[in-house]
């Protein structure tokens, strides 16, 4: 059966899987790419470094593999832990290599040098020609002085031409330590270089990775390498073939740097990415002859130069092959395709980059919001942005097409928000303020006030209540039926089924006093009034009182009830509901 046969039987979102994985590739060399090798260290103090560096990673592979979406790769996953070098792990699948990370587990360490040089041998005798080898580690190099180790590092990086670039995120010792030089004499002899970051930078350094990685193998020629301490210094390179560009690193404080073509005339910089531990550049279209470079900078500090040939996937004879939301260029008499900015891909299919996806892909302070393209910066709520597209806070309170509050209520500004309160006199929260008829005396003695709308009613409570008849309110809990009357006197804490039971402060009144205030109080570590709160009571002609009751305090707490007005003592027993 015919694989186009095979593909009618399967489900859609199957389909679609599959038609990406047997998606034609030339298996030609120029469509072979660097492959990439961690040499990571694993003992304890790398927890947050490892979290890091996983994270970065994803987005490393999603990024390279967009721009090179038919490039034949080989990962390697190798781990140190002093003095266990090992395992070491090989995939050609970005699955499985993100498994990898997923896997990693830090373990001991307790002294700071660590077996850096012994796992780079392994890392390198272990990886394909050509490699990237990526060292990351907090700590210096314990085995800095072995000879033989040294040579046969050495002889490995001359013979499979591979470039070592170490991560760096701590120190053991200065920067003048043995056990740290022996990084930068490493990244010299083979064209790589020595970042040092903190972990929240980490992602600046895939930045350059990125660009890196996603080019073929043996696309470039390494043309200048030169290592410097402080000072001003020049020197020449030649350019000898015809190159898409000429791509410059710098390690180390550099103030500055100054490319002259052979033309004797200063060429302009495309900048990649610039940090205080080095940066890229590049000069577009290089002419063949022979170029200065004008530095100056502190410290040590190191210049690379590589001249990257025509030999792109993205070459074509035809403009109209490229992606909508590419460009096409030519280069030498070569026709290109390159997605614009906000686009990613190979050039003859870009996708729009989310840059709001990572925290280190855009520069919104506050939310980020992605575009056809390009990405937006927004404000939270309750803030707008000024002429200095900086995110200030509204004053809701000043703008009428803001202000929400009624017009009976006062507007509060807060930060990010306001808040509506009613005036006093009036009842409700501030978007529905009402005048409060019943802040006067407006009803005769023994009848309750009751706003309503724009109105108010006078009622007798003894005929209008609601029954509580909770069995488990009663302080005499074992004649089963409960009380009519709040006690008079401090009830005890963990009665009538509640930590804390309520209790009036006072003589219940008589029928003809009307509705009386009274405070209610909670016993707490022995205050028989530790908490309040104010109840009304009225004495009804049937023999009865009727309460109006306030919230408690606090919770749990509740008001109990007895049978007769005299003193009496809770019991223990009864469950207070919620």
């Amino acid at each position: 059966m015919l694989l186009e046969d095979m593909l009618l039987y399967l489900h859609p979102t199957i389909l679609l899987f599959i038609c990406y994985e047997v998606r034609f590739c030339s298996p030609a060399d120029d469509l072979k790419s660097s492959s990439l090798t961690y040499l990571v260290d694993t003992t304890g103090s790398m927890h947050d470094d490892l979290w890091q560096l996983k994270l970065v990673n994803g987005w490393l592979l999603d990024q390279v593999s967009a721009r090179f979406p038919c490039g034949m790769r080989k990962y390697t996953m190798v781990e140190y832990n002093d003095p266990i070098i090992g395992p070491t792990k090989s995939t050609h699948s970005v699955s499985e290599f993100d498994s990898f990370f997923n896997n990693l587990a830090v373990r001991g360490g307790g002294d700071c040098p660590e077996m850096v040089i012994t796992g780079l041998k392994v890392a390198l005798m272990d990886s394909p020609d050509n490699s990237f080898i990526l060292v990351l580690t907090d700590a210096s190099a314990k085995d800095y002085d072995d000879g033989v180790l040294k040579k046969d590092v050495y002889s490995l990086i001359n013979r499979k031409q591979s470039k070592i670039f170490f991560l760096i995120t701590g120190l053991c010792a200065g920067r003048t330590d043995p056990k740290y030089l022996i990084y930068r004499d490493i990244a010299s002899v083979s064209f790589g270089h020595v970042f040092e970051v903190n972990l929240s930078k980490l992602n600046k350094v895939f930045y350059y990775l990125d660009f890196t990685l996603s080019r073929p193998v043996n696309s470039s020629t390494r043309l200048f390498s030169r290592d410097y301490n402080a000072e001003d210094n020049s020197a020449n390179f030649s350019v000898a073939d015809n190159y898409t560009a000429l791509i410059l690193t710098t390690d180390g404080i550099i103030h500055s740097l100054q490319v002259i073509n052979p033309y004797d005339s200063e060429t302009k910089l495309k900048t990649i990415i610039s940090e205080p531990w080095g940066s890229m550049y590049i000069v577009e279209n290089p002419v063949i002859g022979s170029w200065e470079l004008h530095v100056s900078g502190d410290g040590h500090y190191a210049i690379r130069v590589e001249g990257f040939k025509v030999k792109n996937i993205s070459n074509t004879e035809h403009c109209s092959e490229c992606d909508s939301n590419a460009i096409c260029e030519e280069y030498f008499g070569i026709k290109e395709c390159s997605c614009n900015e906000g686009f990613i891909g190979d050039g003859f299919a870009c996708s729009d980059i989310d840059e709001c996806a990572y925290p280190w892909s855009n520069d919104c302070p506050d939310i980020c919001e992605n575009t056809h393209g390009r990405y937006v910066c927004e404000c939270p709520k309750g803030y707008a942005k000024n002429i200095d597209d900086k995110c200030i806070d509204i004053d809701e309170c000043s703008d009428p097409t803001l202000y929400r509050c009624q017009s009976l209520a006062d507007c509060s500004e807060k930060a990010g928000y306001s808040s509506c309160s009613c005036k006093s006199d009036l009842t409700r929260h501030g978007f529905n303020c009402k005048d409060d008829e019943c802040a006067t005396s407006l009803c005769d003695q023994g009848l309750e006030c009751r706003n309503e709308d724009g109105s108010y009613r006078c009622s007798d409570p003894c005929s209008s209540y609601n029954t509580l008849n909770d069995p488990w309110r009663s302080i005499f809990r074992s004649q089963g039926t409960g009380g009519i009357h709040l006690p008079e006197s401090c009830v005890p804490e963990n009665k009538c089924g509640t930590e804390t039971s309520m209790w009036i402060n006072g003589s219940h009144p008589l029928p003809n006093e009307g509705i009386i205030n009274f405070t209610a109080c909670a016993q707490w570590d022995g205050d028989c009034c530790y908490w309040s709160s104010t109840v009304q009571v009225k004495a009804c002609v049937d023999g009865y009182h009727v309460y109006k009751l306030q919230g408690t305090p606090r919770c749990p707490a509740a008001y109990c009830t007895g049978k007769t007005l005299s003193h009496i003592a809770c019991i223990n027993g009864a469950i207070c509901p919620s």
